[in-house]
């Protein structure tokens, strides 16, 4: 009897050591989606702040398929999840990470499509404002690249994927700053063009969106490494 349990754990720990190997591949592939996806903020503003129309309809459709890519890859991983049933404890850590980070994608795909209309409409943005769009961008490039490390790293080296993940905090903080001057120079400097006004807006809660999502995935990510760092 007692060789008997022995062998159903030795068997369930296997099972669900080959799971968390799984899931953690399954997390980085979707991650490295994502991060393309972060990247093209970057050229979009770029694009924005030059006027360069074209430039912005062809980010705009690479974001699209970029987004529904992550977002077919996200239903590959939660239907994996619930064939897995109750055999981990961490199934609900995962499922919020894959659901955050789809969530990312859609909304920097909904970011390029509003500098997309902006550009096509012509709307001008000052210089106080261009500058704070650019560094906002760059924050969040940054900051998912600590995020994107910290899954990286988390089967391999828990201990390294918990240190990346906790220095986005630090990184959020800056964006949230950033965030709140922004928004403050949109409305003082966009004078009588609502239209332009309500498009900025949206882009401005777009990135801090996008900014709270990688902290919150961050989060999900740190359980997760403290958790294979506890089996080590």
């Amino acid at each position: 009897m007692a060789e008997e349990y022995y062998d159903f754990e030795t068997e369930t720990l296997r099972r669900r050591s080959l799971a968390e190997e799984s899931l953690g591949e399954q997390m980085r592939g979707i991650a490295r989606t994502v991060s393309k996806t972060v990247s093209i903020i970057s050229d979009a503003i770029d694009a924005f702040l030059i006027n360069d129309t074209n430039k912005l309809k062809d980010l705009t459709s690479q974001s699209r398929r970029l987004k529904e890519l992550a977002e077919s890859m996200k239903e590959d991983a939660l239907t994996y999840l619930a064939r897995l049933g109750s055999l981990l404890l961490t199934n609900a850590l995962y499922r919020s990470a894959f659901l955050k980070l789809t969530s990312i994608a859609q909304q920097s795909e909904g970011l390029v499509y509003r500098l997309y209309v902006m550009s096509s409409n012509s709307i001008q943005v000052t210089k106080d404002i261009r500058e704070l769009l650019t560094e906002f961008a760059n924050l969040i490039v940054k900051e998912y690249e600590k995020l994107e490390t910290s899954i990286e790293h988390l089967t391999s080296n828990p201990k390294k994927s918990y240190e990346e993940a906790h220095k986005i905090l630090s990184i959020e903080e800056s964006a949230d700053d950033i965030y709140r001057k922004l928004t403050f120079q949109i409305y003082k400097e966009a004078g009588s063009n609502i239209i332009g006004v309500l498009l900025l807006r949206d882009v401005a809660e777009m990135l801090e969106d996008i900014a709270d999502l990688i902290r919150d995935t961050s989060e999900d990510v740190k359980f997760l490494a403290l958790h294979g760092s506890q089996k080590q």
